[in-house]
């Protein structure tokens, strides 16, 4: 168990690593000040920075934690844009912490995933023409 001063990522983030994962996309939790944030690294050289306003805010005390996310994209070249903003004075509060909209927003700026990895059916053919051979 971490230290109580170390920020830790809620399981809130679970669908958001999840598809980082499905697209093999890299990431880390980066944390300053009792704040953590999750951050993507696209291959493009961008970075989104995902943090709900629960992490080590006012909203963190509450019993229900988070009550929005935000999204912030960084370009190699330095430039940032709020891509996503459920947070209480964002645009698009009324969503919450909802994770559909939040994947959404995040899955813009994905690769395509990667193709399934073939299957095996052509072997098995031709493990079964050789044995009808024999």
């Amino acid at each position: 168990m971490p230290p109580l001063d170390t920020p830790t990522l809620a399981d809130t983030y679970r669908p958001i690593t999840d598809l980082a994962r499905q697209y093999g996309i890299p990431f880390h939790l980066a944390a300053n000040n009792r704040h953590a944030s999750l951050h993507l690294h696209l291959p493009d050289g961008a970075l989104l920075a995902v943090t709900d306003d629960g992490v080590g805010g006012a909203a963190a005390r509450k019993p229900n934690g988070a009550t929005g996310w935000q999204i912030t994209r960084t370009l190699p070249t330095g430039q940032r844009a709020v891509i996503y903003d459920s947070t209480l004075l964002g645009d698009h509060h009324r969503l919450g912490v909802n994770p559909s909209p939040v994947l959404g927003a995040i899955a813009r700026y994905l690769p395509p995933p990667p193709s399934p990895k073939p299957t095996r059916t052509r072997r098995r053919g031709l493990l079964t023409r050789l044995l009808r051979l024999t």
